[in-house]
């Protein structure tokens, strides 16, 4: 390993016992939610951030359907214990699929297109099925499909 040497002539003149040396090291620094610092290796690059999966909640709300539909005696509290979500999340499923149209719902249901899930979030599917008329929520559904 290389260490640099002091300049004996450079400290000749001086009385004290102290020195002082200079040393050019290359440092490698990145900020952030704290300062990272490193002397040998340059720092391994910032990790990207996955882009978020939006979730299909009109196929979700199909399946709640097809569960619900095959026994009979089953509740929304029997489906939310099955598939992980409140009671109020199956009956929140259970508007949008009655109050939305058909061929709206065939479509979203198959659909994979993370930017058109990401329009019909469930929130907004709310909001839509909230909506009194039909002929209101179908014109709200294209207006966001033009988008």
């Amino acid at each position: 390993m290389w260490l640099p040497t002091v300049d004996s002539e450079h400290y000749r003149g001086r009385l004290s016992k102290y020195k002082e040396i200079h040393i050019l090291v290359k440092m490698y620094r990145r900020r952030g939610r704290g300062t990272a610092i490193s002397l040998y290796d340059p720092l391994p690059s910032i990790p990207q951030k996955p882009r978020p999966v939006y979730k299909n909640i009109v196929a979700m709300a199909i399946k709640v359907s097809e569960y619900l539909e095959t026994d009979t005696q089953r509740t929304y509290t029997s489906a939310g214990d099955h598939f992980g979500v409140t009671r109020a999340r199956i009956s929140q499923l259970m508007t949008i699929l009655e109050k939305l149209p058909d061929d709206f719902i065939e479509k979203l249901g198959e659909c994979h297109d993370q930017c058109l899930l990401k329009t019909f979030s469930g929130k907004r599917l709310l909001k839509i099925s909230a909506i009194e008329s039909e002929k209101e929520r179908q014109n709200e559904i294209e207006c966001l499909l033009v988008k």
